[in-house]
């Protein structure tokens, strides 16, 4: 059956551009606020091996009724890409971006992980699939650089002693795990719904026995309210939620414009750090997240390169 397609003039245009603005924000929200949740998990009574159990386990519960009815989707997909999802999206992307915020800030993490994401997706095009770039995506990516050098050179020489840019690596690590993902993913065929439900019910399958039977599970001696606060942040807030309103904001706004959102949340996640985990950022370091903002918001406007 073919698609219905969205309006983009008149009333109903602009009804539909508006609940595509208010998708895109509640993405930026969303994901700011995941990364202020868990490193306010990772440094009190939770670690990195709890809340990457919460985020999968939770989610595959919710989850596992799409891939029951869609299948494993192998003979689609393929077993090396099947692989590179459920990795790169998976525990090691969760791992790494949570470990790092045992040493790096909320601030950090939305920068370097979620804000260079488009990034490393624009770069894994080009290498692998020759995908070309405009002027304005090149200069884009140098800004995006600059404003990581500043992120980095600040944790690396003035405040080494906290050991920030070991958090600041593993964000970088855990942003190219994802860009793999969402490269695997936009090339599989299938829906972002199935790909979801495939990484978080087969990382769930995966990771479970691991940390019931080698690891010190915190679940069940860590406050209640706490574990809770987990359960809808990790498995509901970002695994569900984010998802859908991010598809809905692709729909309705396209993929340049919807990936704009994202280019909002390292400066949500200063604002709500501040609040709630009283970290403000140095100047450098601030300097380095507008940096980012504006590259990414070029490299995602840029359109795409005429071949020759």
């Amino acid at each position: 059956m073919a698609a219905i397609p969205i309006p983009t003039t008149g009333p109903a245009g602009r009804k539909t551009l508006g609940i595509g603005v208010l998708c895109g924000l509640a993405v930026a929200l969303i994901w700011s606020s995941w990364s202020v949740a868990t490193r306010f998990a990772v440094t009190t009574s939770l670690g990195p091996y709890d809340v990457t159990f919460l985020r999968f386990g939770v989610s595959a519960l919710l989850l596992w009724p799409i891939l029951v009815r869609k299948g494993l989707g192998i003979q689609q997909i393929g077993i090396v890409r099947l692989l590179v999802m459920v990795l790169g999206a998976g525990v090691p992307f969760m791992l790494l971006g949570s470990i790092g915020m045992q040493f790096a800030p909320a601030s950090h993490v939305a920068t370097l992980m979620i804000g260079t994401m488009p990034i490393w997706v624009a770069l894994l095009s080009g290498l692998l699939f020759g995908e070309r770039f405009t002027r304005q995506q090149l200069g884009g990516m140098g800004i995006v650089i600059a404003g990581v050098i500043c992120i980095g050179g600040y944790a690396l020489i003035a405040n080494r002693a906290a050991g920030e840019w070991r958090g600041d690596l593993l964000f970088l690590l855990a942003g190219l795990c994802f860009a793999s993902f969402t490269v695997v993913q936009r090339r599989s065929g299938i829906s972002p719904w199935h790909a979801t439900a495939l990484v978080n019910c087969c990382s769930a399958l995966l990771f479970a026995p691991i940390y019931f039977l080698w690891l010190k599970p915190h679940i069940f001696t860590a406050p209640p309210a706490a574990v809770a606060f987990q359960v809808v942040a990790q498995g509901i807030a970002v695994a569900i939620l984010g998802m859908y309103f991010y598809t809905e904001a692709v729909r309705r706004l396209g993929a340049p414009r919807a990936a704009i959102f994202g280019a909002l949340a390292p400066a949500l996640a200063v604002l709500i750090g501040m609040v709630v985990l009283k970290e403000v950022p140095a100047w450098l370091t601030i300097v380095g997240i507008a940096l980012v903002m504006c590259g990414v918001a070029c490299v995602v406007t840029g359109g795409r390169a005429k071949p020759h």
